[in-house]
């Protein structure tokens, strides 16, 4: 299942690093301002048009970054009706970045595990089937 996230494969590898940088601390900043308001916000708006595949490292790192302090700001109470308002292919894409998370080192494991078992419930298996094997769109 090919995950639509306003983005195709050769368009995030087109862009150049530097309007990838521009894109990212942009939506950081607003991202941040949301964190305020509405963590939901915030997470929807920290998935939209992500770096995939071959896109450069630096953008895909600071992209992360946003995803991450999204993520660790929803309360451990909320993240069921988080992940429950989000899209199928928002919560594809959320698990690609709790894969990532949890493949470094960190100090937040259990609540990369705790996002990974709701998506999982929300999505089931076929999202972690999907996230593991496609190669070309990873974030």
């Amino acid at each position: 299942r090919e995950v639509d996230n306003g983005v195709g494969a050769m368009a995030g590898a087109a862009k150049a690093e530097e309007e990838w940088l521009a894109e990212i601390s942009e939506r950081g900043q607003r991202v941040q301002g949301l964190l305020k308001t509405s963590v939901l916000d915030a997470l929807k708006l920290a998935l939209v048009d992500p770096p995939l595949g071959s896109a450069p490292d630096r953008p895909k790192a600071e992209n992360a970054a946003v995803v991450q302090a999204a993520m660790l700001a929803v309360r451990e109470g909320e993240v069921d009706g988080c992940v429950s308002a989000l899209s199928d292919d928002e919560c594809e894409l959320l698990m690609k970045f709790v894969y990532r998370f949890l493949s470094a080192p960190s100090t937040h494991s259990a609540a990369w595990l705790r996002w990974h078992a709701v998506v999982t419930a929300r999505t089931g298996p076929g999202a972690i089937v999907r996230v593991i094997a496609e190669k070309e769109r990873t974030v």
